[in-house]
């Protein structure tokens, strides 16, 4: 019987059963005996050479683009609905790292005047002018903050660096998805070299996995019941743990 394992995020389970079981793998590093000889590369080589590491790029932004949707899922839970916040620089500034800065220097403003009760998720993008701004999902600011900021622009005043932008939202689980997006873009972008693809405050809840024949058999007679029906289900050819059987289920509204 091969590996299994469950991943639990907001209302979501996935269950992934893997045709091989986990092995382990023992072994030192190896050390080359040789100097290397250089080598120059022709024009086509130098090319293939560059769309294999832009490959590389785009399945490693898949694999974060995936996590980051399941950490965004598991907030957006139905318990609140949050504010999605804009917040932009008037000035072009496209160094990512004084952006970051700001925004840091943005939340240390809200837990001074709010406490610490809020929570976030965040991620930059990088307009055509190359000027960098943020798109925020926040739970637990008050709740006539959106009313009144186009009277007292507070917001806006925290922020101290150009426009804030508000809108409520309903809580759907589509809210994930345009999260992605801008985190995906800001991902394969050149100028995030060395920053974070996005940022989330410690109190946001992550998602949960859980691996091993027996914990799964408890937990999903827990989270789904036996008659759990996936909504999705596919199957794929695994490098290591041979063909592997994925399927999606809703979890359980106590």
């Amino acid at each position: 019987m091969g590996y299994k394992k469950l991943v639990v995020f907001g209302n979501n389970a996935e269950l992934y059963e893997y045709e091989k079981d986990l092995g382990i793998h023992r072994g030192g590093r190896k050390h080359a005996t040789h100097t290397p000889v250089p080598s120059v590369a022709t024009d086509g080589e130098a090319l293939l050479q560059e769309e294999r590491r832009l490959g590389k790029r785009q399945d490693s932004a898949k694999r974060a683009s995936v996590a980051f949707k399941r950490l965004v899922l598991s907030n957006l839970d139905g318990t609140e609905n949050p504010l999605l916040i804009t917040l932009t620089h008037a000035e072009n500034l496209t160094d990512l790292t004084s952006g970051y800065k700001h925004y840091t220097a943005f939340i240390q403003a809200l837990r001074y005047k709010f406490g610490k009760t809020f929570k976030y998720i965040c991620v930059p993008e990088f307009q055509k002018r190359g000027s960098v701004h943020f798109h925020a999902l926040f739970w637990g600011l008050p709740v006539g903050i959106f009313l009144s900021e186009r009277k007292t622009r507070f917001l806006a005043g925290l922020w101290g660096q150009g426009y804030v932008f508000l809108k409520e939202t309903d809580g759907h689980e589509k809210l994930s998805s345009y999260l992605v997006k801008y985190m995906a873009k800001a991902f394969l972008a050149p100028e995030l070299k060395n920053q974070k693809a996005f940022v989330a405050s410690r109190n946001c809840k992550r998602p949960v996995s859980i691996g091993g024949i027996d914990a799964i058999s408890w937990v999903l007679d827990d989270y789904l019941g036996a008659d759990a029906i996936a909504y999705r289900e596919q199957t794929y050819d695994t490098q290591y743990l041979g063909k592997c059987r994925n399927r999606s289920y809703e979890t359980r509204k106590y």
